[in-house]
């Protein structure tokens, strides 16, 4: 086992981590842009350095994506440690992003507002002024990562962050969206504005109309990225926002069903018969909801799910060349 080593800078306010090959850094976002004073507890990012320059003995190399992860409601830190450095050891450039997140979407389920939804989660990935929320564009998950990877890209040239970017705006093509709960309904919403790499949705996403009995008016919208490229993974006693029927009803809404019917990760192996719908009722017996929510992305479940994460970060969407 290899020994940690913590370093800590406080006059930049940079947080190191290294563990082996993996390095983690904790950026405050305010140090990628001044103007930036809310949601300040530090960006973090996770590379694996070997794979980066080309010296990985198992033979991984750079992905050249970004996986850029979103935390839930009020979510903060290093995020699903056991997955974001699974995702860097296969190859991936990682980020877990802190933005605005201490509304819940769920808060709008009883809206009359066909548009509630969309209004309150364009307003956090871009900024605006809605009836439900308002985010300056400083603040926005936009900004936010245009900021970072501008900062990476300056302070840390070795690991070639800049190639997530054209000019000072995001490459969205070379990035892959992942998030958890809230973060992967903003996930799925960016891929739907924006043609990413991929969309891995957890414990989501949750949109759904209570005051229609319907999912939320913009999984019906044609999506910027392929259909081939939406994963969902979802546990059947998660009920936080909607309950697992109703979860059911928002991937058909996205069309996610035409490309299989949902599998039982629980039942099934790899490759799932390349389902985009995973869903697990894991640990077999009743738990509840709070804890079905976060079970597929835990820390303490990665003997159980690594396979599913490996499927969810690798499995070929039709545009490898």
């Amino acid at each position: 086992m290899f020994r940690k080593q913590i370093l800590v800078i406080t006059a930049c306010a940079l947080t190191l981590v290294a563990h082996a090959e993996l390095t983690w850094v904790g950026i405050k976002p305010s140090e990628t842009d001044p103007q930036i004073n809310t949601f300040n507890t530090p960006h973090w990012i996770c590379v694996n350095e070997a794979v980066l320059l080309g010296k990985s003995e198992a033979g991984i190399k750079d992905r050249h994506e970004l996986l850029l992860f979103l935390p839930g409601t009020s979510g903060h830190g290093q995020g699903p440690k056991e997955f974001l450095e699974t995702a860097a050891n296969l190859g991936y450039h990682v980020i877990t992003l802190m933005y605005p997140d201490d509304v819940p979407a769920a808060s709008f389920r009883n809206a009359r507002n066909k548009d509630a939804f969309e209004a309150f989660r364009m307003a956090i990935i871009r900024g605006g002024k809605t009836p439900y929320i308002t985010v300056d564009r400083t603040d926005s998950i936009e900004n936010r990562l245009a900021k970072l990877l501008l900062w990476l890209e300056s302070e840390r040239p070795r690991e070639n962050w800049g190639q997530f970017l054209q000019g000072e705006e995001i490459a969205w093509e070379h990035i892959a969206m992942a998030g958890q709960s809230q973060g992967g309904g903003h996930a799925a919403l960016i891929a739907i504005k924006h043609r990413v790499a991929r969309v891995l949705m957890f414990g989501a996403p949750k949109d759904y109309s209570i005051a229609y009995d319907e999912p939320a008016a913009w999984y019906a919208e044609t999506p910027a990225t392929p259909l081939r490229r939406f994963f969902a993974i979802n546990h059947m006693q998660d009920r936080q926002g909607c309950d697992f029927r109703q979860q059911l009803k928002n991937l058909a809404a996205l069309k996610m069903d035409r490309l299989g019917a949902p599998v039982d990760v629980d039942n099934e192996d790899p490759p799932y018969r390349h389902s985009r719908i995973l869903i697990t009722n894991y640990p077999g017996t009743p738990v509840d909801s709070k804890t079905a929510h976060g079970t597929a992305i835990g820390n303490r479940h990665k003997a159980v799910f690594l396979p599913v994460w490996n499927y969810l970060l690798t499995e070929p969407t039709g545009d490898e060349k």
